[in-house]
């Protein structure tokens, strides 16, 4: 399946309201709207898109495996998204979801992950 511009491939799709997460995000600096989604989505880091009021805003996915919630984290965008309702794209898988002995290593790590991101140009 390809998004409706027909350049980059849709690894998966997920509509829904925003909810509360645990804002683990927030507190490293990368807030991210959650989403509920189908635990059998293989887990990692995407590039994608989020489609909010029939704007597109290039972002940061997570995806845990065998957890049912996506999390996005929406480039250079600043608001409140909660009860709001989304449309999220992955496009291109990033990298495997690691695990991070220190604090310091998870916020370096997302940070190259949202710089390779942008490298990307997933928005056109």
């Amino acid at each position: 399946m390809r998004n409706n511009r027909g350049n980059h491939p849709i690894l998966f799709k997920v509509e829904g309201i925003v909810q509360q997460g645990d804002k683990k995000g927030k507190k490293l600096g990368f807030p991210t709207a959650n989403l509920s989604c189908h635990d059998s989505i293989p887990g990692g880091i995407y590039a994608g898109e989020v489609v909010w009021r029939n704007t597109r805003y290039p972002a940061a996915l997570y995806k845990e495996d065998g957890k049912n919630v996506v999390e996005a984290h929406l480039l250079d965008f600043s608001g409140d998204l909660y009860g709001e309702k989304l449309t999220v794209f992955a496009y291109q898988k990033v990298r495997d979801v690691r695990i991070f002995a220190e604090r310091e290593e998870l916020i370096a790590a997302i940070s190259k992950d949202i710089a390779d991101i942008k490298k990307l140009r997933i928005r056109t």
